[in-house]
């Protein structure tokens, strides 16, 4: 421990005195008083502690804005980079049409490759159309009565396809199966009273192949009119009991 005296604290007079003296030479201006000097000292008091509170809540600032942005940054996972939108399925094509054809000339049906025996159309009994969509099928089918069916009875037809025509937009008989009992002469030559007729055999194998909305072409000759219905009876709308 030194055995030296501790500095003795200057008075105030002794202060201002030294100040007046430090003035006179040009370091500081002189104050005047010592209520001056103990102003001036408090200033520079209050203006070291502003400066260190300030340096403080500054560090303390960079401190949080870094802490923070550390913590976001380690502490939660990056968002999931956002992946392209699944595309739409596109819509299936459409299903091809079925496309038949038949040749009155030729006495022939063509359906998907194969080609089968007809009848053809009396003169005076045409479809009366050269393109149809087909309309329905019926295994059996009661015609509508006409003036021969007193003579010949209730006509049930057998293997039956339908389309609508254009002009009455009436369901009408465009093919039939013949009754075995019948035989087979109409095949092969003009017989149909407004529609074709095949084998029993051949109407059943058509009528299992062809789909409602076939669409049908008729190549060949036809007459221009029609007998009226009486006659040509397979000209009539499909009706009553299927």
């Amino acid at each position: 421990m030194s055995d030296q005296p501790s500095p003795r604290l200057l008075t105030e007079e002794e202060l201002s005195a030294r100040l007046r003296g430090l003035a006179a030479h040009g370091a500081v201006p002189a104050p005047t008083t010592g209520a001056q000097v103990r102003s001036r000292v408090r200033r520079r008091r209050r203006g070291r502690r502003v400066l260190l509170s300030t340096g403080a809540l500054a560090a303390a600032a960079l401190i949080a804005v870094t802490s923070g942005a550390l913590t976001s940054s380690a502490g939660q996972p990056a968002p999931p980079a956002a992946s392209p939108a699944d595309p739409s399925p596109a819509d299936p094509p459409p299903a091809p049409v079925q496309q038949v054809t038949i040749d009155l000339d030729a006495y022939t049906l063509t359906i998907e490759g194969s080609t089968f025996r007809i009848s053809g159309l009396q003169e005076s009994c045409p479809i009366g159309e050269t393109t149809v969509t087909v309309t329905a099928k019926y295994p059996s089918l009661t015609m509508p009565p006409n003036k021969f069916s007193s003579l010949t009875g209730i006509e049930v037809k057998q293997w039956v396809v339908t389309f609508t025509d254009r002009d009455q937009q009436h369901e009408r008989l465009l093919m039939w199966a013949l009754d075995p009992a019948a035989g087979l002469t109409a095949i092969g030559r003009n017989a149909g009273d407004g529609a074709i007729a095949l084998s029993p055999e051949d109407g059943k194998r058509v009528y299992d192949a062809i789909r409602p909305g076939a669409r049908v072409e008729i190549k060949g000759w036809q007459a221009a009119s029609a007998d009226p219905d009486t006659i040509c009876s397979e000209l009539q709308p499909v009706t009553g009991a299927r």
